[in-house]
């Protein structure tokens, strides 16, 4: 990435985990905030409010959107299936509902605002489900007729589990595998078990693992329509993968030059 700092370096609204067994505290992975740096961003951490706050998290949503050039939303626990209409099943994990609902709030106002939107792993699901769209609570035993790829890796997260393959056209392919036109796939790690079941509406799987499991989601027509033209959500970790992986910087590179514009 980029050693030298820029001038205009975009101030990037950073969401925070929760455990759902220690709600008293929140906490961020320092791989999020180091890809955020050598991108040339300044990350700025978004803390949960109280859920006895829930009722103002569309205002404090729209506040804090306000004042960052962009979203990035980050990985963690599961997300409620009640929040797309499903019961949560015995196989979906811990979640939380603060984060869920604050979560939501601070993706649908930087839609909204217009301002640029990246979601990792749990982000991709959150982008979907704010959008409309709905997950598996758990790939391998909602999808038993499937041969599954590794999706629960056990190497080192910097190392790659296994190909996507990128739509052609796509926003996707063109950052990630730009000088592959034909069929471009890039080879990304895995650390998760739910996933994008049906795209929100007005969205579209532009990348997908070679077992159907969608990997990533984007706008269909981003041009024209109600939300910035950069706005992505991947299913693997790239602020893992930055430090050995051109697709990887490319993508941070990407959202960082969104943001700054």
């Amino acid at each position: 990435m980029n050693t030298e700092r820029k001038a205009a370096e975009p101030f990037i609204g950073v969401t925070a985990n929760m455990d759902g067994n220690k709600i008293d505290t929140q906490t961020i992975y320092s791989s999020y905030v180091d890809a955020m740096y050598h991108a040339n961003a300044i990350p700025m951490i978004l803390p949960i409010p109280d859920i006895t706050l829930k009722e103002s998290y569309g205002k404090l949503a729209e506040r804090m959107i306000s004042g960052v050039s962009g979203l990035f939303l980050t990985g963690g626990d599961d997300v409620s299936g009640l929040l797309y209409g499903e019961e949560n099943l015995a196989f979906n994990g811990s979640f939380t509902e603060e984060r869920d609902l604050f979560e939501i709030a601070l993706c649908r106002a930087a839609a909204k605002q217009k301002k640029p939107i990246l979601g990792v792993c749990r982000g991709i699901q959150l982008l979907n489900i704010a959008m409309g769209g709905t997950l598996f609570q758990d790939i391998a035993k909602q999808n038993p007729q499937k041969t599954l790829l590794l999706h629960g890796q056990q190497a080192p997260s910097y190392s790659g589990a296994h190909d996507v393959l990128l739509v052609p056209g796509s926003r996707a392919a063109a950052l990630l595998a730009p000088d592959e036109p034909g069929a471009p796939r890039v080879t990304v790690n895995s650390f998760h078990h739910q996933a994008v079941k049906d795209a929100a509406p007005g969205f579209m799987a532009s990348a997908a693992a070679s077992d159907g499991i969608i990997e990533a989601i984007e706008p269909v027509d981003p041009q024209n329509g109600d939300m910035h033209p950069f706005t992505i959500g991947v299913q693997w970790h790239p602020e893992r993968m930055w430090k050995l992986h051109a697709h990887a910087r490319r993508l941070f590179s990407a959202f960082t030059e969104a943001c700054r514009g």
